[in-house]
């Protein structure tokens, strides 16, 4: 079963990004780039999965998809799902009918105490009708010791794991028979707005506009494909310290969930960010 290696944040402003993400409470680690991919980043480090902030820096054949996505605005825009044996998936995936393309291996540079190392990746893009509710691509991690760094997961706001993405669909359950294939029929549960795909250990909704507005309280538009990218939920060990931090990086924020608060798109990169205590 695939699950969450990490979410995509775009941003066409990447130092802006960070800092912003660094009065979130969360520890973000120096700028990186794909210099075969045309993409810069920064990082946020959790325990098992990562949030990405991602910008184009030389659009190209490499980036398009990427591009493409950003265009539509900041925000959550794509997500990489994480396996074990990329090209093994390949294989598995194109006997279920999904037309994956050939899996890449790149590498980007990390800057460690003791001198530069390279992280290395294999991937492959998944086509849109594979992940019609957001892009996406699986990521074999050939180096994770170089990615999950402990001092990169110190985080002052106490963030643990990404837990929840949400995406709005005009209809969701148009969306299962695809997830069905890609995930297995296991994975895929009926929600009250809309479909739960469980990733073991994250769970991606895709709810409904009625179903979104009333949890956010505020209308929500729908582009003209269908679907939308909305928000991010990461988990936490203490919501009073996530409150504090954020009240001191001025970071305005709202009582969400019964256990959980709420940051606004214009505060986050264009994500609502969800903070739950768990």
């Amino acid at each position: 079963m695939l699950t969450l290696d990490h979410a995509i944040v775009f941003t066409r402003d990447l130092a802006a990004a960070a800092g912003q993400y660094e009065r979130l409470g969360f520890f973000v680690t120096p700028r990186g780039g794909h210099p075969s991919l045309g993409t810069a980043n920064h990082t946020v480090m959790l325990d098992r999965n990562y949030l990405e902030l991602l910008t184009v820096v030389v659009a190209g054949p490499g980036n398009d998809n990427w591009a493409a996505a950003m265009a539509k605005g900041d925000g959550f825009g794509g997500l990489a799902f994480g396996t074990r044996d990329a090209r093994a998936t390949q294989a598995s995936l194109h006997a279920r009918g999904v037309a994956v393309p050939e899996v890449v291996d790149f590498e980007r540079p990390v800057v460690l105490p003791n001198g530069t190392v390279a992280a290395r990746f294999s991937v492959a893009h998944l086509p849109d009708d594979a992940s019609p509710a957001v892009p996406a691509f699986f990521c074999q991690q050939h180096t994770p010791e170089y990615v999950w760094r402990p001092e990169y997961q110190r985080h002052p706001n106490t963030a643990f794991a990404v837990v929840g993405l949400t995406v709005v669909a005009r209809e969701p359950a148009h969306l299962a028979p695809a997830y069905e294939r890609l995930l297995g029929r296991a994975a895929v549960h009926p929600h009250q707005g809309g479909i739960d795909l469980d990733l073991r250990g994250t769970h991606l909704l895709v709810v409904n506009p009625q179903f979104a507005a009333a949890r956010l309280g505020t209308a929500i538009s729908v582009p003209a494909d269908g679907v939308r990218p909305l928000g991010i939920t990461v988990a936490v060990h203490r919501l009073a310290i996530a409150r504090e931090v954020l009240s001191a990086g001025a970071i305005r924020h709202r009582r969400f969930g019964r256990a959980s608060i709420l940051v606004e798109p214009a505060d986050a990169a264009g994500v609502y960010l969800e903070l739950l205590e768990a």
